[in-house]
């Protein structure tokens, strides 16, 4: 009988230790990354009224339409490709919608998704994704920054704060 209990705890534990958390895919590099994922919302700390309707918003994707190209496109071999539309202030206080793109390295550690890229000045840029949503949301949050927002007289300027973007696959 005691054999039969130890035999049962044996069998127990080797059931309960094959289950493992990286059994899903989706939290690796051998699937479920690949694909585009598109900018649908773009988050700051502070509502602003960008295009002057009277309606404030913290998701600037509702006060302007430069941010609606911007995608992520992830490839099986750990290539990316950016594609950056944004809102851009000018010193005369005027804005523009401007875009580039950018290519890169990626990799995934459990709901952790790291893209390296090279920015227009050449230096080396990280960005952490924090991944949900079965993978297929990826939100990046950007803790000291700027964002667009417009003066009392409607002149565009930066306005410090924090943003967070969230893109869909």
């Amino acid at each position: 009988m005691k054999n039969l209990r130890i035999l049962a705890m044996t069998a127990l534990a080797i059931t309960i230790g094959s289950c493992s958390s990286d059994d899903n895919n989706d939290n690796d590099n051998s699937g479920g990354i690949s694909g585009t994922y598109e900018l649908r919302e773009f988050n700051t700390s502070s509502p602003t009224d960008f295009n002057q309707d009277g309606t404030s918003s913290t998701n600037q994707m509702s006060e302007t339409n430069c941010y609606n190209d911007s995608k992520l496109t992830f490839r099986a071999d750990n290539t990316f490709t950016y594609e950056v539309a944004y809102l851009s202030v000018n010193t005369d206080a005027s804005s523009t919608c401007t875009s580039y793109e950018v290519d890169g390295t990626w990799s995934a550690t459990n709901n952790t998704l790291t893209a390296t890229y090279e920015n227009l000045e050449g230096d080396d840029v990280t960005v952490n994704f924090a991944r949900t949503d079965s993978g297929k949301t990826l939100t990046e949050t950007r803790a000291l920054t700027t964002f667009p927002d417009k003066n009392s007289d409607g002149g565009a300027f930066n306005r410090p704060g924090s943003v967070q973007l969230v893109f869909k696959k």
